[in-house]
């Protein structure tokens, strides 16, 4: 596979409370071109919960504490404003607020279409449907 765009393509991953979702999302749509985003419940914890175990701690006391990640891929003119968004938007100022985490991509190719590169991060609207990743 050779790119067909050169443009600077770019990974978010984003690690927030779980009831700061709906804010975000709000906030995301309103980007102009948001190329769109997944979300998973996952599970984990920070250097706070990684310490072995004190004396007297209850075996069953689960360290794992409830994220929402989010993931989002998109063209390197957009990614400032993605990032701020959701910096902005997850704050709340109390420890466990989360992490924005951002990659450069190698490479993207749409499925059903074989765009590459950032055409394959677009969306594309011709069918009159919204398309997703």
């Amino acid at each position: 596979m050779e790119p067909i765009d050169s443009e600077l393509m770019n990974s978010v991953t984003a690690f927030i409370q779980p009831f700061q979702l709906e804010r975000v999302v709000d906030a995301l749509r309103r980007v102009p071109d948001f190329p769109g985003m997944s979300v998973t419940e996952v599970r984990g914890f920070g250097r706070h919960g990684a310490h072995p175990p004190v004396a007297g701690e209850r075996e069953e006391v689960d360290p794992f504490k409830k994220k929402v990640r989010i993931e989002i891929f998109c063209r390197a003119n957009e990614l400032s404003t993605i990032v701020d968004t959701i910096r902005e938007t997850a704050h709340t100022g109390n420890p466990g607020d989360g992490k924005i985490l951002i990659g450069t991509l190698a490479g993207a190719v749409r499925i059903r279409t074989g765009e590459e590169g950032a055409a394959a991060l677009l969306s594309g609207h011709s069918s009159g449907r919204h398309e997703h990743a």
